[in-house]
C-alpha cells in the first residue's frame, strides 16, 4: 500500500438505526472494490465487520469494525458502527475520528429512534452527512415516502440526487442527476451509463433544476450567475456542489442495495471522492488542555507526530489493539510518544491497517489516517500520544453515562480477583462499562447502556478467565433519618473475673436540616462522666450510623448529643463507653419516629408520540412523578423521577413497551421519604434475613 498525505484520505462512519443493512453495506463497498471476492451472510456470520464471537451468536453488531481500500489514488478508512443503543459509545467514538458520516436508513422500515441518534451524533461531530436509503432490493421499500420523512426529520437540504428504477426484488438500475444518466449495476456493483429511460425524464428534469437551485443558494457570487444566465455550467454546478456539500448547504441522498443486487455502492465512493472532505480540508480541529480551556491544532502533514486513541479492545492471540487516528506527522514502527495522560513513554512496533480482523502491516501512517497498534503498554481509549519534546492533549471523546445496573458475583468461590481483573480490563478497554466495588451495600456493581452491552461485557471476562459469573439485583442505598427529638439510655456492664467494663451513656436526637449529615456534640454537665469518654461516645454513635437499627442503612442528618451518663472508676474505659453509646444512639433512634429514605433518580425518555401514553402509565406505576415534556423532532422528551429500586432493567422494559423506539437516561437526583408500607415491607425483610444470619 502507498502512504497517502491528508488530502489523499477520506474517513467515513456508516451509523443508522439497528437492521437498517450497515454491516451488509460495508461489505458490499469491499465487494465493489474487489477487496473481497463475496459479500458475507449475517446469518451465517461471514460478513467483514461482525467477526466476534458474540456478533456472530446474537447476528447483531457489537463493536465498531474499522476497514479500507483504495481507488483512484485515494485512501478510504470506513468504520461500521453497531445500531443498537447499548453500544453507543462505540458510534461516538467512531465520529470522533471521522470527517464523513453516512447515514443509513432502511428502505422499509424509514427513519427509527436510531436513525436520529445517529444525525445527532454527526451532528455534534460536526462530520459532512451522506444520507443513503439502504435495503432498496427488499419487499415494500418506498424511496420517495423515505426521502420526505429525512428532510423532515432532520434538514430540508436533504436533496435526492439520485431515484431507484422499479425499486423492489430485482432492482438494478438508478437515475443520476449528477450523471443525468440511468445507471444500470451488474452483479459485481459495476455500472454502465444509459439514457434516461422516457417514462421518468420529467421526473429527472425536475428534480435537476430543483438540485440546480440548491446549489446555487449556497453561495451568493454562483445565485447571482443562475439568476443572470438562468442556469449553472456543468463546471459551476460541480465546484458549487463540492461547496455546498462541505458547508452542509446541500446533503446528497443517494439510493443503495446491497444484498441480492449492488446497486449504487461504487457510486457513493466516485460522489464521495468528488465532492466530500479530506481531513486536511475539514480544517483545525479542537483540542483540550487539563483546564479544559482548549486550543486548536490543523491536520497537518510534518511537524511533531501526535496521535489519539480512539477505541482498545483485547485479542486472545496478540493482546490489547489500540485503534488511533494519527492527527499530525507521521507514525513509523519505532516512534517513541509520550503519553499525556500517564506521562509515560510508548514505543511503537508494528503498526497496522485493518479490514475487520484481518491485519495489513504498514511501514507508516501519515496525518489524517486511521491505523492499530498491539501491546501498548499503559494508554488506553481517550488518552493522547505526542512527540515528547512537543506535547498536545486533544478533546476527549464524551461518552454517554449508564442507564443499567446490576451486581456481579462469582459463581465459584476464589474466583473474585479474576473477576475484580476482567471488570478492571473491560473498563479500561469501554468507557461507557462503569464498576465499583460498593462497601456500603457490600456488592460488586457494574453499570453500562443496556442489558446487552452489560452481558456481552461480562462474557468476554468469563471467556477471557473461564470462569462464570452471576448478576443479581443490586441493593438499594436507603438512607435513615428520624424525624421528631427523642432520648436513649444505654448502660454496659460486663464482668468476667479479670478487670471489667462499664459504661453508662444518655443521648438526645433531633433531625439535622437535610444534606447537613450526622453532627455529634456534648452537653455534658456536672462529673457523672469524665470528658476525656467524649470521644470514645462520639465514636459508637457514628459506628452505630453505619449500619442503622431501623434497616442496616446509612444513618444521615441528625444531631446527637450526649447529656448524660455514668462511669466506673476502675472499669469504665474507651471500649465500654463505644458500646454504650452506640446502645444509647439505637434506643433514641427507634423512639424519634424513624423512617427511611429512598435515591430518587431524574429520567430523561425519549419516545414518539405514539407512545407516550404506555411510557407515561408505565411510570406511574413505578411510583413516578412527571416533572415536565419537550420536544425533539418528532420525539416527546419526558422529564420524570422515579425511585432507584423501581429502575431495574428499565431500559428493557422501556424497549419493551415501545417495540425499541424509546430510550432514556438517567441521574441521581434526591432522597425522598419511603411510603409506609412500601418502608414496613423493607424492614420486615431486613429483620429476617438478621434472624436467618444469627441462626
Amino acid at each position: 500500500m502507498k502512504n497517502y498525505s491528508p488530502n489523499e484520505m477520506r474517513n467515513i462512519v456508516i451509523a443508522g438505526h439497528s437492521t437498517s443493512g450497515k454491516t451488509i453495506l460495508s461489505d458490499a463497498i469491499l465487494f465493489s472494490q474487489g477487496v473481497i471476492n463475496r459479500i458475507g451472510s449475517i446469518a451465517e456470520g461471514t460478513t467483514i465487520s461482525d467477526y466476534s464471537k458474540g456478533e456472530m451468536e446474537k447476528q447483531i453488531s457489537i463493536s465498531a469494525s474499522s476497514m479500507h481500500f483504495e481507488n483512484n489514488g485515494l485512501k478510504f478508512n470506513i468504520i461500521d458502527t453497531p445500531g443498537y443503543m447499548d453500544f453507543a459509545g462505540e458510534v461516538i467514538s467512531s465520529v470522533h475520528v471521522s470527517d464523513i458520516g453516512i447515514l443509513s436508513i432502511s428502505a422499509t422500515a424509514g427513519v427509527e429512534i436510531g436513525t436520529e441518534f445517529a444525525w445527532n451524533y454527526f451532528k455534534e461531530g460536526r462530520l459532512v452527512p451522506l444520507v443513503s436509503i439502504n435495503m432498496l432490493d427488499k419487499e415494500h421499500a418506498q424511496f420517495d415516502k423515505i426521502v420526505e420523512k429525512a428532510k423532515e426529520r432532520f434538514s430540508d437540504r436533504i436533496f435526492p440526487i439520485q431515484f431507484p428504477v422499479k425499486e423492489g426484488p430485482g432492482i438494478d438500475s438508478i437515475i443520476d442527476l449528477i450523471e443525468n444518466k440511468m445507471l444500470v449495476f451488474d452483479s459485481k456493483g459495476k455500472y454502465t451509463k444509459e439514457e434516461i429511460p422516457a417514462e421518468y425524464k420529467d421526473k429527472a428534469e425536475e428534480l435537476y433544476q430543483q438540485m440546480i437551485e440548491m446549489i446555487a443558494e449556497s453561495d451568493d457570487e454562483l445565485l447571482e450567475k443562475y439568476f443572470e444566465n438562468g442556469e449553472l455550467t456543468v463546471q459551476e454546478m460541480k465546484d458549487g456542489l463540492k461547496n455546498a456539500i462541505i458547508n452542509k448547504g446541500f446533503i446528497p441522498l443517494m439510493a443503495t442495495a446491497s444484498e441480492s443486487n449492488v446497486v449504487g455502492v461504487s457510486r457513493i465512493f466516485e460522489v464521495i471522492s468528488a465532492y466530500y472532505p479530506s481531513p486536511e480540508d475539514m480544517g483545525k480541529l479542537d483540542s483540550g488542555s487539563s483546564d479544559e480551556k482548549g486550543v486548536t491544532h490543523k491536520i497537518i502533514d510534518n511537524g511533531s507526530t501526535s496521535i489519539f486513541i480512539y477505541k482498545t479492545t483485547n485479542d486472545s492471540s496478540v493482546g490489547d489493539l489500540s485503534y488511533f487516528k494519527v492527527f499530525a506527522g507521521v507514525l513509523k514502527p519505532g516512534s517513541e510518544l509520550k503519553n499525556v495522560a500517564t506521562n509515560k513513554s510508548e514505543r511503537f512496533g508494528t503498526i497496522y491497517t485493518v479490514n475487520g480482523k484481518k491485519r495489513q502491516e504498514v511501514s507508516e501512517l501519515h496525518a489524517g489516517d486511521i491505523g492499530v497498534a498491539v501491546k501498548l503498554k499503559d494508554s488506553h481509549t481517550n488518552n493522547t500520544l505526542s512527540d515528547i519534546k512537543d506535547p498536545i492533549l486533544y478533546k476527549e471523546i464524551h461518552f454517554p453515562e449508564p442507564v443499567i445496573r446490576v451486581a456481579v458475583m462469582a459463581k465459584s468461590k476464589g474466583d473474585e480477583e479474576k473477576i475484580g481483573a476482567g471488570l478492571s480490563q473491560i473498563s479500561e478497554q469501554d468507557p461507557t462499562f462503569h464498576y465499583e466495588v460498593d462497601s456500603e451495600l457490600k456488592q460488586t456493581l457494574v453499570s453500562g447502556l443496556g442489558e446487552i452491552h452489560l452481558q456481552t461485557s461480562l462474557t468476554k471476562i468469563m471467556d477471557r478467565f473461564n470462569i462464570e459469573i452471576d448478576q443479581v439485583e443490586p441493593k438499594i442505598p436507603y438512607r435513615e433519618t428520624i424525624r421528631k427529638p427523642a432520648k436513649g439510655r444505654y448502660r454496659h456492664k460486663k464482668q468476667s473475673g479479670g478487670a471489667g467494663q462499664f459504661g453508662e451513656v444518655e443521648l438526645e436526637l433531633q433531625p439535622n436540616k437535610r444534606g447537613e449529615g450526622v453532627k455529634f456534640e456534648s452537653k455534658l454537665v456536672g462529673q457523672n462522666v469524665d470528658r476525656v469518654f467524649v470521644p470514645s461516645i462520639e465514636k459508637g454513635v457514628m459506628q452505630a450510623c453505619v449500619n442503622g437499627p431501623l434497616s442496616g442503612n446509612k444513618v444521615i442528618d441528625v444531631i446527637a448529643s450526649v447529656v448524660d451518663g455514668k462511669q466506673h472508676p476502675v472499669d469504665s474505659k474507651d471500649i465500654a463507653f463505644q458500646i454504650a453509646g452506640r446502645g444509647a444512639f439505637k434506643r433514641a433512634f427507634i423512639e424519634g419516629n424513624p423512617v427511611l429514605l429512598e435515591p430518587i433518580y431524574e429520567v430523561q425518555i425519549t419516545v414518539p408520540e405514539d407512545h407516550m401514553g404506555d411510557v407515561m402509565g408505565d411510570i406511574s406505576s413505578r411510583r413516578g412523578k412527571v416533572k415536565g415534556m419537550d420536544s425533539d423532532g418528532h420525539f416527546q422528551i419526558i422529564i420524570a423521577t422515579v425511585p432507584l429500586s423501581n429502575l431495574y432493567k428499565y431500559s428493557n422494559i422501556l424497549r419493551s413497551i415501545t417495540q425499541g423506539r424509546a430510550y432514556y437516561k438517567r441521574k441521581f437526583s434526591n432522597y425522598e421519604y419511603v411510603p409506609k408500607e412500601v418502608q414496613d415491607k423493607i424492614v420486615e425483610n431486613y429483620e429476617k434475613e438478621r434472624e436467618e444470619g444469627n441462626k
